[in-house]
């Protein structure tokens, strides 16, 4: 007996056509400015005004320096 004719080929499928390509973007958006913020007022240090007269050095060595030197020449001394 003849041999059995070849199957019929398969109907070919059309592969689907790709998406169109989405557009890109030209440019990034730009992000939303932020909002302003009021900046305090600017306001001078409260403090005290420094009083008129000798730094407390000048006036600590005013007073300790005539006490050594009088306690150094009244001190008893050995002969």
């Amino acid at each position: 007996p003849p041999p059995p004719p070849p199957p019929p080929p398969a109907p070919k499928l059309k592969p689907k056509p790709a998406p169109p390509p989405k557009p890109s973007p030209s440019a990034r958006p730009k992000p939303p400015s932020p909002t302003p913020v009021a900046i305090p007022v600017y306001r001078q240090a409260t403090r005290k005004e420094p009083h008129n007269g000798p730094s407390l050095v000048s006036l600590t060595l005013l007073v300790t320096a005539p006490a050594l030197f009088a306690a150094a020449v009244l001190r008893p001394r050995s002969r």
